[in-house]
């Protein structure tokens, strides 16, 4: 081989390490808030539905993780009086009602991670949130997409942990529209 030549191959594997490395994690920017209290509009959040579109594959486990990563978080937080999945009941106090549909779900599996690393591409969930209130007014509505750096799912556990993320997620979506303005 000559030089100039080996120089290609470098240069190419420079330009190709580059390109793998700048696959980075993306999220819906969610406002963070301090939430207090006593300037909660709504006492009751009541997780009603969170279905899947027919285009996502095997979406029961992603949304199970989901749902219960964003009660979790909301219940730690112990603002509320009751934070509850999918309950027809009549509450006492405002109540506030989520409703979910995730749009796109892809997981890379352990095997590609483990085989391809970064190379697989990167997981990703999008979620299209809308909060009502007990009176059907439409709160707010927005669509939360998370997607981990293929990287990161290579070194930890970032695939997996990926609808519990999104929980939390979700969580603070809610409590960005909580509070008085």
């Amino acid at each position: 081989m000559n030089r100039t030549h080996t120089k290609r191959i470098v240069f190419l594997l420079v330009i190709f390490c580059f390109f793998t490395l700048v696959a980075c994690a993306v999220r819906t920017p969610v406002q963070k808030v301090e939430v207090v209290k006593s300037n909660l509009i709504y006492e009751n959040v009541v997780f009603r539905s969170f279905i899947a579109t027919p285009n996502v594959v095997s979406p029961e486990a992603a949304i199970t993780d989901c749902v219960n990563s964003s009660m979790n978080y909301l219940t730690m937080k112990n603002l509320f009086r009751r934070v509850e999945k999918g309950s027809d009941k009549i509450f006492d106090g405002p109540t506030l009602f989520v409703d979910a549909t995730l749009t796109d779900l892809r997981i890379v599996s352990g095997g590609a991670r483990g085989w391809l690393g970064a190379m697989a591409g990167r997981s990703h969930m999008k979620i299209l949130v809308k909060l009502t209130d007990d009176k059907g007014t439409l709160v707010a509505e927005q669509e939360l997409f998370g997607a981990p750096s293929a990287h990161a799912g290579v070194w930890s556990g970032a695939d997996r942990e990926l609808p519990m993320k999104m929980g939390i997620l979700l969580g603070d979506f809610i409590l960005a529209n909580v509070s008085k303005k």
